[in-house]
């Protein structure tokens, strides 16, 4: 049995900007995009309580690399703006 590979995506500390969380992540050959969480998202796809700053950054904490594993695959012609993330993005 092998272990699932890690995605080489790093992802930077989120911010909390209104009822979503705000980050980056880089990857080797695309650079750094800019993307949002959700709190809804959050909530419903990686177990936050609430909407509260504590229980987004504990769940993107938590969910990090479900997060970079959902981002590797978008390497799609970035346009400079932040991607929202969906809920179908973060289901295995």
């Amino acid at each position: 049995m092998s272990t699932p590979a890690i995605p080489a995506v790093k992802l930077t500390r989120p911010v909390v900007h209104g009822e979503a969380l705000w980050f980056a992540a880089y990857e080797f050959g695309w650079g750094y995009r800019a993307f949002e969480l959700p709190a809804g998202l959050a909530q419903r796809e990686l177990g936050a309580l609430d909407a509260s700053e504590h229980q987004l950054t504990l769940a993107f904490e938590l969910g990090r690399q479900r997060i970079a594993g959902a981002i590797a695959p978008m390497n799609s012609e970035y346009e400079g703006k932040r991607i929202s993330l969906k809920t179908g993005d973060l289901r295995s």
